[in-house]
């Protein structure tokens, strides 16, 4: 006697986890890269050479952080594989790679004026974190708009840069182009905690026409 299975008794295919797979890259190389500028830190007037090289491996590790703030989206949709878990995940590893990250920068080589930027930064994140939690008590979500996307593609050009910057003035690279990286950081960080306080605002006048 043979036995068939039908469409409906079959497993579901597997979801691919990829997507999930990036983002936990993502996640985890806040940290890591946080704990290789700290190292950095330590060696910079040690052997500014190493701490150079250092400051340079941080800057390939996060720009492959933060492109995977793209490619897991891409690959969740291209393999269908968006799931609550990957969702949950992506929501969150953005903050934990630029806090961990701007954090050890502020500490480590920041000057004054862009740690200003970064608490700033850093305060709308908590505050739009907290917010968050306290609507998901009630049932109810706050999307993420237009401007805190924009913003929070500043800040991560911002701190690529800064990193490029950073290696680049231990590695004896031409002023030039220490300048230009400079200012293109400086901007680019201020910029993001000009959006950060416009989406802060946005969200909070969201809430508060929320019945």
């Amino acid at each position: 006697m043979t036995t068939s299975t039908t469409n409906a008794d079959a497993a579901p295919p597997r979801k691919s986890s990829i997507p999930v797979a990036l983002t936990v890259f993502r996640i985890a190389m806040g940290p890591v890269i946080a704990g290789l500028i700290l190292t950095a830190s330590y060696w910079v007037h040690r052997d500014p050479l190493l701490s150079g090289f250092i400051y340079a491996f941080c800057t390939l590790l996060f720009v492959l952080a933060a492109a995977t703030d793209w490619l897991d989206g891409y690959f969740a949709r291209k393999l269908d594989a968006v799931t609550p878990l990957g969702a949950a995940l992506d929501h969150s590893a953005d903050k934990v790679l630029i806090v961990c990250v701007l954090v050890a920068l502020a500490y480590a080589a920041l000057p004054f004026n862009l740690v200003i930027a970064a608490v700033i930064i850093l305060g709308r994140d908590v505050l739009i974190a907290g917010l968050r939690e306290g609507l998901a008590d009630t049932g109810k979500t706050l999307p993420v708009s237009q401007i805190g996307k924009w913003k929070a593609a500043g800040e991560m050009a911002g701190v690529a840069v800064f990193l490029a910057f950073q290696a680049g003035a231990l590695l004896n690279l031409p002023v030039e182009l220490l300048v230009g990286l400079s200012w293109a950081a400086r901007l680019l960080l201020w910029a993001a905690a000009g959006l950060a306080i416009l989406s802060a605002a946005q969200y909070i006048a969201a809430i508060l026409r929320k019945p």
